[in-house]
């Protein structure tokens, strides 16, 4: 967060908020100018912002898609960490799909305390806005929580 000049009060207060902390667009612009090194040039600026836009919109829509179900199974597994593992264990990609994941990566995932047992439907929401791929569909994933909604 140093980069973007966000300060340790705005830290804490986010978190306090149970969000992301935010930059404006003057911090953003700011950072982005501070890293650009000698050899650089906008191509490469441009390549990697369109990524994470494109990135970003997939999951807007994938999210806005899924959210009916996301809620349903949610509800439906109580928001219980060691079923929604199971979800994710599904969804992961090759070569990863189906093998447990290492202890404490599903709270650290939602970002829910270590001792955490369950999860809120918003932090499994979110969740899934951050880490969704360019790549996913809401057809692909809906059948996977389909899959889990229907144990």
């Amino acid at each position: 967060m140093q980069v973007l000049q966000i300060s340790e009060d705005d830290m804490k207060a986010a978190a306090a908020e149970q969000k992301p902390p935010t930059c404006t667009l003057d911090q953003f612009v700011n950072a982005v100018v501070s890293s650009v090194d000698e050899g650089d040039s906008v191509d490469n600026y441009k390549t990697v912002l369109a990524e994470h836009i494109n990135r970003m919109e997939v999951a807007e829509k994938v999210i806005t898609e899924l959210t009916p179900k996301m809620k349903q199974f949610h509800e439906k597994a109580g928001g219980e960490l060691p079923k929604i593992e199971a979800l994710f264990v599904d969804m992961a990609p090759e070569p990863q799909k189906g093998k447990p994941m290492p202890p404490g990566m599903i709270n650290a995932l939602l970002r829910v305390p270590k001792d955490a047992a369950t999860c809120s439907a918003e932090d499994f929401i979110e969740c899934f806005r951050r880490n969704l791929d360019a790549s996913d569909t809401a057809e692909k994933l809906g059948k996977i929580f389909d899959e889990h909604i229907a144990k």
